[in-house]
């Protein structure tokens, strides 16, 4: 597409969700607004394209999968994203445990339905659950609204009227003083008994190592869970970025693919455009990045533009304190996969080749956490296994399946080089979820592993990480990705960050495009006024 005759008023860089919410708010508001993107199509994280050779027709989630913060956000609804496509799946049952006995667990949308199935297997563990999810909704109320302002800006009005909400109900909070004390591990052991809830206790907030004190706050995600659910769009995440794509350039946005930036332009100390790999200049008056923000703040800008204090904080920002990253697995099938030992067992109608599964052990979870300290691949590898086309078969030929699989817990730097090790960690993967989907060995087409390297390599992410920064309790909120970065515009004039490693956090989410576009919009009123002030002496 040809660029406009007249520079844009803003660039972005990366073609994201973020990006593009991003793109489309400022768009929308009368901007000129260019997206540059390395790739050859939007997505990013989001994509969703056929990648096998051998099976052209299955169609792949590259990155994220479910969207639950999304679904608390006003974006879908502010750019009519309806309008241009796009249709989200409700999952009412998007989490379940498979046992080796042949028994299942599910966590359900409602938390009573979830202990009412706990309590097959343990009452007092029904009851534990029960008093963790009220507990978890009364955080929602305060939680909900600050996650989706921004951290140095935030609503207050409604974080106050959350709390006051809350307030009626103190003695539902007395399990969250523990949550900034000890860790997820001891939190689990603490409370419940039954293995089942036990290992999705542990699975489905792998944020952090969980035996390390204060990661206990992790199990907030149950809270958003039972609060505003979880989706899935039809078509793959990508239909997320097609439909903001389309809504971008509805409002006359532009995008360019193939654009590599390899630094900002800078002049007079102020962020004027980027410079593109292939020595091009693109000059903008304000630039958003949604790529790493270690590498805009560290790579891109000349060195001592910071100052000393701000380039300090920046070095620090962590990409693998965890120790861990992330390992991923996709596969095309020319059948469909059954869960017939387990489904029998069923008591209800849920589809087990619907929710996102837990395969492994709170144990395993616990030890796959050491492993990746002593730099050694788990086994078994913790992580989630899907079936995307048993929720949307249009991701697939008819008849036939992909699977999905993905842990955040492998060794971001283990002793043997990855190069080694991918091909019979995948290998071992699907041995062991071949004991619980039936088919998924016989009926494998073509399939593809990439490890922290590759992730690194597809998604321009230092160490695979694909929360861009770590996300422990210390990078969140006014703290990420760093003091003095966390409001979106940060100290260098004409620079504004965005993406994963910003507030308020990886995952299909939306906020910090929407977030940014309006630190963006704010900066130039505020502009605009003083020019006007200046205009009337």
């Amino acid at each position: 597409m040809a660029l406009a005759a007249e520079a844009p008023d803003v660039l972005i860089v990366g073609a994201g969700h973020n990006g593009l919410t991003a793109g489309c708010y400022l768009a929308r508001a009368g901007l000129r607004v260019l997206v540059v993107e390395a790739a050859d199509a939007v997505g990013g994280m989001t994509s969703t394209r056929s990648v096998f050779e051998r099976a052209p027709d299955h169609l792949i989630n590259e990155g994220a999968m479910d969207s639950s913060l999304w679904r608390t956000t006003t974006i879908a609804k502010d750019l009519e994203l309806d309008r241009f496509g796009l249709r989200e799946l409700e999952i009412e049952t998007p989490y379940a445990y498979l046992d080796e006995d042949g028994s299942s667990l599910c966590i359900h949308r409602d938390p009573v339905r979830t202990a009412d199935e706990i309590r097959r297997f343990a009452p007092a563990d029904a009851t534990a659950y029960l008093e963790l999810a009220n507990a978890l909704d009364a955080a929602m109320n305060v939680v909900v609204p600050y996650m989706n302002a921004n951290p140095t800006r935030p609503r207050v009005s409604e974080i106050i009227s959350g709390a006051i909400k809350s307030a009626r109900h103190p003695s539902r909070v007395g399990p969250l003083t523990q949550f900034l004390t000890i860790s997820q591990a001891e939190f689990i052991d603490s409370r419940f008994r039954d293995r089942r809830i036990k290992a999705l206790l542990a699975a489905v907030p792998c944020f952090a190592p969980i035996f390390a004190d204060g990661t206990a706050w992790v199990l907030i995600y149950f809270g958003l869970i039972h609060r505003s659910g979880v989706g899935r769009f039809q078509g793959g995440t990508g239909a997320v970025t097609d439909a903001l794509a389309a809504c971008f350039t509805a409002a006359g946005g532009q995008l360019r693919f193939g654009a590599v930036v390899d630094r900002l332009a800078v002049q007079g100390g102020r962020v004027v455009g980027a410079h593109l790999d292939t020595g091009e200049q693109i000059t903008a008056g304000r630039v958003i990045t949604t790529n790493n923000v270690k590498v805009t703040l560290s790579q891109w800008l000349p060195d001592g533009l910071l100052g000393d204090e701000a380039a300090r904080r920046v070095r620090h920002i962590p990409t693998s304190s965890t120790n861990a990253s992330s390992f991923k697995i996709d596969v095309a099938l020319r059948g469909r996969v059954t869960l017939a030992g387990h489904q029998i067992n069923r008591r209800d109608d849920v589809d087990l080749r619907k929710p996102a599964l837990c395969l492994t052990s709170f144990e395993d979870h616990v030890e796959a956490w050491h492993a990746c300290d002593r730099g050694e691949v788990p086994d078994p590898v913790p992580g989630f296994a899907i079936v995307p086309t048993g929720m949307d078969p249009t991701q697939g030929p008819e008849g036939q399946d992909t699977f999905w699989f993905w842990s955040g817990i492998t060794p971001a730097r283990p002793i043997r080089p990855w190069a080694e090790l991918a091909e019979p960690t995948a290998d071992k993967v699907l041995v062991h979820a071949a004991k619980y989907l039936d088919g998924l060995s016989g009926l494998q087409v073509d399939r593809r592993q990439q490890s922290p390297p590759d992730l690194a390599a597809r998604f321009r992410s230092p160490d695979g990480n694909v929360y861009h920064v770590d996300p422990v309790a210390t990078r969140f909120g006014p703290l990420r990705p760093a003091l003095g970065f966390a409001g979106y515009r940060t100290p260098v004039d004409g620079l504004f960050i965005s993406g994963a490693g910003t507030h308020p956090s990886a995952g299909i989410c939306g906020v910090p495009g929407q977030q940014a576009a309006r630190a963006v919009l704010r900066t130039l009123r505020s502009h605009r006024i003083a020019d006007r002030i200046r205009g009337g002496r």
